[in-house]
């Protein structure tokens, strides 16, 4: 035992004075991330003693319904100097969200008086390839950062402008009934022709006209960085300054309806249950794609950042507030407001330990951070519980998780 504990401070030991040296003049390596969260269901839900899901209806009528989806992954490489630093990189990244409004939910919980009621439902999302610089160089006390940057929206689903599902109920039954109208735009053709009506697929051989499409879109990112005092730092970060739009021109329209007990059985909904007739239950029509050729303009999301790194006790304990707004984002028209902070500690440049909680675009998240520089390798490892909703954001109502790896001398 004694061994390992002396093997183990001789390593941390040789990995401090290792990661004490002059930071990485020549880097490169990768981030990867992804996360899911909704507003409902928690783990709890799904993985229990009774082994099935518990969904209750009477608080699933307080608010909506929702659920999100995100990945993000980039590679890069970076030179460093005293004052400078240049960089290359490219990645993806895409978010897609669904959403029913919590009317369906009261009516399943509450019950119809009316007998007739709507309710609303939405989807959307998008998936940008990008590629660009980022530069950094020190004025005086003042760091400036700028990153120009070329992205590509692979896939683009607007927010559609209305879905809804019509509830219809009786003395001893219920039926629904809605339809989906779904828009989906890419830089390439994703069907079998203009006009047509058929099998979805998607043209890879109309990526190399993509240069002379107009479907690449260019922004530039600026941040600048000031020392208010010896314990004060404060910056502005605008990420996604729109210069030129991307412009998509091939659009698929996918229109379905379903139904939840609409076929008119002389059967009771719980006689089917106990039937096993789930065809005679729910049924889904066959989704009709219709391929049309237009101008949709798109922008990556705007962001703005305003911050300060409060330091103390030292670099040990650094405490970094930060709040901002997000436009033109899948969600719609409507602006999201972003606010949070989080607390470093910093163990020399060996390690740095981080623990952070805020809302950022509609979501309530927490995140524990872990930094192992070992100068020449350099593992970055994340780990996040997050939803739409700030009680259900500690049940594990959704997780992320992300990594990344430096590599440099």
């Amino acid at each position: 035992m004694k061994k390992s504990i002396s093997l183990v401070l001789i390593v941390l030991g040789l990995g401090y004075l290792w990661a004490e040296k002059p930071r990485r003049y020549v880097e490169a390596g990768f981030t990867v991330a992804a996360g899911f969260a909704n507003n409902y269901l928690s783990y709890g839900d799904f993985f229990n003693d009774e082994h099935i899901i518990h969904i209750d209806f009477n608080a699933m009528g307080s608010y909506d319904f929702n659920l999100v989806s995100d990945v993000a992954a980039k590679t890069f490489f970076n030179v460093s100097g005293e004052r400078f630093s240049i960089g290359l990189f490219a990645g993806i990244e895409g978010m897609f969200y669904g959403n029913i409004s919590k009317q369906l939910f009261q009516l399943l919980s509450d019950g119809n008086t009316s007998r007739y009621s709507k309710a609303e439902f939405a989807f959307g999302g998008s998936l940008f390839a990008d590629t660009g610089m980022n530069l950094e160089t020190q004025l005086g006390k003042l760091r400036l950062r700028i990153s120009p940057a070329v992205f590509l929206p692979l896939v683009y689903i607007p927010k559609p402008k209305k879905m809804a599902l019509t509830v219809k109920t009786a003395e001893d039954t219920m039926s629904i009934t809605g339809n989906v109208v779904l828009d989906i735009y890419s830089p390439v053709k994703l069907g079998t022709g203009t006009g047509d009506v058929g099998a979805f697929s998607v043209d890879i051989d109309g990526f190399s006209k993509v240069l002379d499409s107009g479907a690449l879109g260019f922004d530039l990112t600026l941040g600048a960085e000031y020392p208010l005092a010896s314990i004060l730092d404060a910056g502005i970060l605008v990420s996604h300054i729109p210069v030129a739009l991307s412009r998509l021109t091939y659009q698929a329209q996918m229109k379905a309806d379903f139904g939840f007990n609409d076929q008119g059985s002389e059967m009771s909904l719980l006689d089917l249950l106990k039937e096993g007739k789930v065809d005679d239950i729910l049924h889904i029509g066959d989704p009709e794609l219709t391929f049309s050729r237009g101008v949709f303009y798109v922008s990556r999301p705007l962001r703005f950042d305003l911050y300060s790194r409060i330091k103390l006790i030292g670099n040990f304990l650094v405490l970094r507030p930060h709040g901002g707004i997000s436009l033109f984002t899948p969600y719609g028209d409507l602006p999201c407001f972003n606010a949070g902070i989080e607390g470093q500690i910093h163990i020399w440049r060996l390690l740095q330990v981080s623990l952070s909680s805020g809302y950022e675009e509609l979501l309530w998240k927490h995140q524990l951070g872990l930094i192992l520089n070992l100068r020449i390798l350099q593992f970055d490892l994340g780990v996040s519980t997050q939803s739409q909703e700030f009680t259900r954001s500690f049940a594990l109502s959704g997780l992320g998780v992300s990594l990344g790896v430096h590599i440099g001398f």
